[in-house]
């Protein structure tokens, strides 16, 4: 990869809404030029580099993710090319955590079952990621079987406003609950919303009113507050 770009792995909590719990952390990059992830993604699949950047993003993760209180699981966002490359069990065995591999929406539909039988020898568990945009409908989440759906935010908010929205998210709820797999409302921004998302019955949940993402050494400020706000426990309080 040509001029790897300098990024620094911050961490958002992700919280079980049933127990108002943190239970895990979604790591997500953060690069010093101020040029969003994606972008910095996109660029790289133009130039061939993607999957030799994603890694480069998750090894950071892996390093940085050693730093969290101790408890709870860290996701990562791949595509299906790089949750399929050798090189991800060596990186992924620096860490001492139990981790997720976030299946990015774009993904290509005929890497579903390599992407499966991977995850599975590598122990760790599996999340649709942005589930009702790109690629991740219905049909992928009957075919992946994932563990995890994370439901996109996009989609969430329009569910607020009820009609074709909410009957979108409801099929997506009962896919996701027809082969097991628990579901995450992305977005959450008030408490409100918090409210809403306990109304659907869903599982998890991650957004800014529960906790923006964060680098590591504030992590424990930023659980320290959401306790004091919303009320959430966390590991290492």
């Amino acid at each position: 990869m040509t001029d790897a770009p300098r990024a620094q792995a911050h961490f958002q909590p992700i919280v079980d809404v049933r127990r108002m719990r943190v239970v895990g952390f979604e790591a997500l990059a953060r690069f010093d030029d101020g040029v969003s992830p994606l972008e910095h993604l996109r660029l790289a699949e133009e130039r061939g580099e993607r999957e030799a950047l994603e890694m480069h993003l998750i090894a950071g993760a892996v390093e940085a993710a050693s730093a969290l209180p101790v408890g709870g699981f860290v996701t990562l966002n791949a595509s299906g090319g790089t949750m399929t490359d050798p090189l991800l069990a060596e990186v992924l065995d620096r860490g001492e955590r139990e981790w997720g591999l976030e299946l990015f929406e774009g993904s290509a539909p005929e890497e579903s079952a390599a992407v499966r039988e991977q995850v599975d020898r590598l122990g760790g568990f599996l999340l649709i990621d942005d589930a009702g945009a790109g690629f991740a409908d219905e049909d992928r989440i009957r075919t992946l079987r994932p563990d995890v759906v994370k439901i996109d935010r996009m989609l969430f908010w329009e569910s607020l406003e009820g009609g074709a929205g909410r009957q979108r998210i409801d099929s997506i709820l009962a896919a996701a609950h027809e082969v097991g797999a628990r579901s995450l409302i992305e977005g959450v921004e008030d408490a409100e919303q918090l409210d809403a998302v306990r109304a659907l019955g869903t599982d998890l949940a991650q957004g800014y009113h529960l906790g923006r993402p964060t680098a590591t050494d504030q992590v424990p400020a930023m659980l320290a507050d959401l306790q004091r706000r919303v009320g959430v426990d966390a590991p290492g309080l």
